[in-house]
């Protein structure tokens, strides 16, 4: 009997025990809610101590995801070589038609219209007029010289001077002096000079509103005449601040309208293949987020566009030929240099905001668990 009192003592002692030692270590795994509060505390006290170094970190971890990898120096190569070779191949003096050629281009781009408008629609812009009458002085226009003198042929202004040439038969140059065109030749100077053609303009378009619709729609039909031609369209506004840096850009580097256009048409077009065959490599496992990824395709481009940039400016300043300066790919680098930038930024802001948002707040609170 004693002995049978000796094992159920032995046996309840090491049932206690057993419940002791499972409650100490439910005591050690589970915090109360004060000790949560209080490990949080000292976790965020901590973060913001070190934050300097945990920015340092995150900027440098979003380095690394944005890397360019051995497949993206392929593709950044490929635009690089690209627009190089569409810079030196195509020159500001490429592609040109004569004066005629573009007339008789236009004109099969028009309909045949009602005769009441075909004397304003069809007939030779006044501002092209170079002939001069017995009453006129010397206005050095000539058949070399009106494209880059004439406010009619400067793709903004001519919108207002071009058109109300037209609708006066009129002619102004780039410092506003004006003249009276009659059959295409010049044979005064205008009455009151270019207010006097403003003025008049304003009142025809009163009276007659169809005239200014078609004056118009004639200004359009001769920038689209003129736009391909050897001289073609000056820059905006150039030739009314310097006329003498207006001449030499259309003469000599061939840098006009058409030149820089084509060439950020060209560049924007590379620009825009290559982005596409990139993101067709995109793998979500192995390259992670889609933005993260789009920041290495803005990469590839802004960097071969500054390399393609950089080269043909090199390159014009070594040989000096401005026909090979190309105006509009260095405009569109530029363009990408500012708005890739801003990307690139702006993605970067997210990450860091993710990232340091998740360090200090941490995992949730486990009030339940700790009671």
């Amino acid at each position: 009997m004693s002995r049978e009192l000796e094992r159920m003592r032995k046996k309840s002692a090491e049932s206690i025990k057993n419940a002791q030692d499972t409650a100490r270590e439910v005591y050690v795994k589970v915090e109360s809610p004060l000790e949560q509060v209080q490990s949080e505390s000292c976790r965020v006290s901590n973060v913001s101590r070190q934050a300097p170094a945990i920015i340092e970190g995150i900027d440098k971890k979003f380095k690394e995801k944005t890397r360019l990898s051995d497949a993206d120096v392929a593709f950044l190569l490929l635009c690089t070589a690209l627009q190089c070779a569409r810079q030196y191949f195509l020159s500001n003096d490429s592609f040109r038609i004569s004066a005629r050629q573009g007339d008789v281009m236009v004109e099969k781009l028009v309909a045949p219209l009602p005769p009441a408008w075909q004397d304003v629609l069809t007939q030779s812009v006044p501002y092209d007029a170079i002939k001069t009458g017995i009453h006129a002085s010397d206005t050095g226009l000539a058949g070399t010289t009106h494209r880059y003198r004439t406010l009619g042929h400067d793709p903004v202004l001519g919108w207002i001077f071009g058109t109300a040439n037209i609708m006066t038969n009129s002619l102004t140059k780039t410092d506003l002096e004006s003249y009276q065109v009659h059959q295409m030749t010049i044979i005064r100077h205008y009455p009151l000079g270019a207010k006097g053609i403003l003025d008049n303009t304003i009142n025809y378009a009163q009276s007659d509103p169809m005239l200014l619709a078609a004056a118009v729609a004639r200004q359009a039909i001769h920038f689209g005449s003129d736009y391909f031609t050897k001289q073609g369209l000056p820059i905006p506004v150039v030739a009314t601040v310097n006329n003498d840096l207006a001449k030499d850009l259309i003469t000599k580097a061939h840098i006009d309208m058409w030149s820089i256009t084509r060439g950020a048409m060209v560049a924007a077009l590379i620009n825009q293949l290559i982005a596409t065959m990139h993101r067709m490599f995109y793998q979500e496992t192995l390259d992670g987020s889609e933005k993260l990824y789009e920041v290495r395709t803005r990469r590839i481009l802004s960097y071969s566009n500054a390399l393609g940039a950089s080269s043909n400016v090199i390159f014009t300043a070594v040989t000096k030929d401005f026909t090979k300066l190309d105006v509009g790919g260095l405009s569109v680098a530029l363009y990408r240099f500012i708005s890739d930038g801003a990307f690139i930024q702006s993605i970067k802001r997210d990450f860091l905001r993710e990232e340091i948002y998740q360090m200090v707040v941490g995992k949730p609170y486990d009030f339940i668990g700790g009671k």
